[in-house]
């Protein structure tokens, strides 16, 4: 009876893999959009987190470093479908997290940094920014953290 019951366990946990997607289903979409990106990043970087990209829906993104290879030049950029729609912002962070998502819905951590810290270190904690596709485009419902940082607020770069 305990075999039967671990049995039944495991198949219902590996339920949600098994009705998901088909193998390779919406890999075409984020195909075209890492080709996207790379095209627009210094070449041997690799921003191709795709931690927030979901096959199976429309509204995607992919985010991380596209110039510096170090790790601090990171963007995101949004796509509906295999079309690109825009990116966060129009400068980069020094590092930002995908939180959490919807279909039409995507968080973002964006780690701050205080004007003394080094790109290791931010010491400045964080600001969560969502974006929302409206059928027409991607709109930021809360406000981006600055760009710099100065001695009386924290930023996206020290």
């Amino acid at each position: 009876m305990l075999r039967v019951g671990l049995v039944s366990l495991i198949a219902l946990l590996a339920l949600p893999v098994m009705v998901g997607p088909a193998d390779g289903a919406g890999a075409p979409n984020l195909a075209l959009a890492q080709a996207f990106v790379a095209h627009r990043c210094a070449k041997g970087t690799s921003p191709y987190d795709s931690t927030m990209w979901m096959r199976s829906w429309s509204f995607n993104a992919l985010l991380g470093d596209c110039g510096g290879g170090d790790g601090h030049d990171q963007h995101v950029w949004f796509f509906f479908g295999h079309r690109f729609v825009g990116t966060d912002a129009p400068r980069s962070s020094a590092e930002i997290i995908g939180l959490w998502r919807d279909g039409q819905t995507m968080a973002f951590l964006y780690v701050l940094s205080r004007p003394s810290d080094g790109l290791c270190c931010a010491t400045g904690g964080g600001a969560v920014v969502r974006f929302r596709w409206n059928g027409k485009r991607v709109v930021a419902l809360d406000k981006l953290p600055p760009w710099s940082a100065t001695a009386s607020r924290p930023g996206r770069y020290p």
